[in-house]
């Protein structure tokens, strides 16, 4: 399967992880740097996964626990998509795909920009 195709399949998922981790760094002393940190990622992959939706909104479809990709379906168990997840999120973090970030004052440290 194409690495393209797994990076619009968990990207959603990562920025979820990472938008439900955001209110564990409530009363950490160093709050402001990780959440400076996550709300980069957060934006980066939003921003990438928009340019992948243009490529593969119509190739890629998910039904309740499996995905129809080109035609053919493919069953992916939950340990399959938390690795691919995984693996996302680092390379965001800390690999490939990661970039310097700005840090920011949130007053307080649990201001949360994507309260649903």
């Amino acid at each position: 399967m194409d690495q393209q195709i797994k990076e619009y399949i968990a990207l959603p998922l990562a920025i979820n992880v990472f938008k439900h981790d955001r209110p564990l760094f409530k009363g950490w002393s160093m709050a402001n740097l990780y959440l400076s940190k996550i709300d980069h990622v957060i934006e980066q992959m939003q921003n990438d996964f928009d340019q992948l939706r243009g490529k593969y909104y119509n190739r890629v479809r998910k039904l309740e626990n499996a995905y129809i990709i080109d035609g053919r379906k493919h069953t992916f168990t939950s340990e399959q998509l938390r690795e691919i997840t995984a693996e996302v999120a680092s390379r965001y973090m800390y690999g490939d795909k990661a970039t310097d970030f700005e840090l920011k004052n949130f007053i307080p440290y649990t201001d949360n920009p994507y309260k649903n």
